[in-house]
């Protein structure tokens, strides 16, 4: 069974991606343990694989993108910015990139799931593992809110 979708495997091509690709991620892993992440095999797979990638999609007619960096995600936060997430979803979580168009910063739990969070206030799951997320972004897939914090009037 193909883990990739024909659409997603040509939109992460035409980014620069192999099917062979296997990035030195040893620099990014020092980035995410200095700011107080453990660095699950699943993400360090994750981001051997698809590290450092610009992918950019079509979704409802308009041009997004995401990015497998977690420096993008991260910038000069440290984990305990975004440990409520962790208490929301109930497992530990690495930042691994952003998506849409820079608005929601991406995590992968131990797991190996997907998150995507927004404005502090909404919280997708983008998939199960890496390829489903992939395909999901890549394909334009409906995503479901698995958390959202209304403000207080």
């Amino acid at each position: 069974m193909e883990r990739l979708s024909m659409k997603t495997k040509k939109i992460l091509k035409q980014s620069g991606w192999t099917p062979e690709r296997k990035k030195d991620i040893s620099s990014q892993v020092k980035y995410l343990e200095d700011k107080g992440y453990v660095v699950f095999d699943c993400v360090k797979e994750a981001l051997a694989q698809f590290g450092e990638l610009k992918c950019i999609y079509e979704y409802n007619g308009k041009s997004d993108d995401f990015v497998i960096e977690p420096n993008e995600g991260l910038g000069d936060l440290d984990r305990r910015h975004y440990k409520r997430y962790e208490i929301i979803i109930g497992e530990d979580l690495v930042v691994i990139g952003t998506a849409f168009r820079d608005n929601a910063v991406l995590y992968m739990s131990k797991a190996g799931e997907v998150y995507a969070v927004r404005d502090d206030y909404y919280i997708w799951k983008i998939g199960g593992e890496i390829y489903e997320a992939l395909n999901n972004l890549c394909e334009g897939r409906e995503l479901k809110v698995i958390h959202e914090e209304r403000l207080g009037n």
